[in-house]
């Protein structure tokens, strides 16, 4: 029976060393990646509380976008993207575009919010013909948020 008591101890033990192990490595989720999912995200439960059909995430231009949030940031400034068709969408197949840029020092929720206030922010969201959608996120040293939302269809 002391055996058994025995081998039983040591397979709690590996397990709780594998496991403090695995809490202990390096995360392989970004930030960046984990807030531009959350931006994704609350564009889609705002679409589909909407009765709009979801929009699909493109990712090799999010990062491109990205590029554009780390822009606003570095200039301290919003700004909307100088001839996104150009920029974004080469060699992709597209008949209409939208584009939503915006910075907080709250949430992604409150992001939302501020958009589907605006006008112009909300009708690209909430925009039918939108298919696909290119996020990029930028949280800056003094905790702001930066995001750029690229609608296409």
């Amino acid at each position: 029976m002391r055996r058994s008591r025995t081998a039983v101890v040591r397979i709690a033990v590996v397990a709780a060393l594998a496991a403090g192990s695995t809490a202990l490595a390096p995360s392989s989720v970004s930030a960046a990646t984990t807030t531009r999912a959350k931006m994704y995200r609350a564009t889609n439960n705002t679409r589909v509380n909407h009765e709009v059909k979801r929009v699909d995430i493109h990712y090799r231009i999010s990062k491109l976008v990205r590029k554009h949030s780390v822009a606003m940031a570095r200039d301290g400034s919003i700004f909307h993207t100088g001839d996104p068709a150009a920029k974004y969408l080469d060699a992709v197949n597209w008949s209409t575009w939208g584009e939503n840029v915006g910075v907080t020092s709250g949430t992604i929720a409150d992001l939302e919010r501020a958009f589907m206030k605006s006008p112009l922010h909300r009708a690209n969201i909430l925009n039918e013909r939108f298919r696909r959608v290119a996020v990029g996120t930028y949280r800056d040293d003094d905790g702001l948020l930066w995001v750029t939302v690229f609608f296409y269809g």
